[in-house]
């Protein structure tokens, strides 16, 4: 969808999570190499190298047909095709609290995403929950909240 929270994220200071595939036959595959590129040679604000943490990429991910006849159409909506690929990310996560929530989309790489957000946020919970309905209307997780961070006492 072209949103950069479905793509890369901060995971804290100098440390970044970026969707990724090692497929050279995805679509993907040359993004994924041009970001990485940006990322690596890159600093924070404290001029250090960032750390570049790699998301797969689930899928292949395509609607069906009835799926696609289900989703409302609002002025602004991009049309719903099967035959265009879902931009299914694991990236599109919210952190709330202590916890992490992230779509799952029954995927085979459904663990590793798991297995690498548990590793980059050790100290919160992950949950995986079902992502593939937000999906249909575009976006995931991140994309359908609107995040409030809590105000700091000066």
């Amino acid at each position: 969808d072209g949103h950069v929270d479905n793509f890369c994220c901060y995971a804290r200071p100098g440390e970044v999570l970026l969707a990724w595939t090692d497929d050279q036959d995805d679509p993907n595959y040359l993004r994924c190499q041009a970001a990485l590129r940006v990322l690596e040679e890159s600093r924070d604000a404290k001029g250090r190298k960032l750390v570049v943490h790699k998301m797969p990429i689930p899928g292949p991910l395509y609607a069906t047909q009835e799926e696609c006849d289900g989703v409302d159409i609002v002025e602004g909506s991009q049309p719903r095709d099967p035959s265009i690929r879902l931009a299914g990310s694991y990236v599109n996560f919210l952190i709330v609290n202590g916890g992490i929530i992230a779509p799952s989309f029954d995927d085979p790489k459904d663990a590793e995403a798991r297995a690498i957000l548990q590793r980059v946020f050790p100290e919160h919970e992950v949950v995986m929950v079902p992502g593939r309905e937000i999906l249909l209307g575009g976006g995931n997780i991140h994309c359908i909240t609107q995040q409030q961070p809590a105000p700091r006492k000066a």
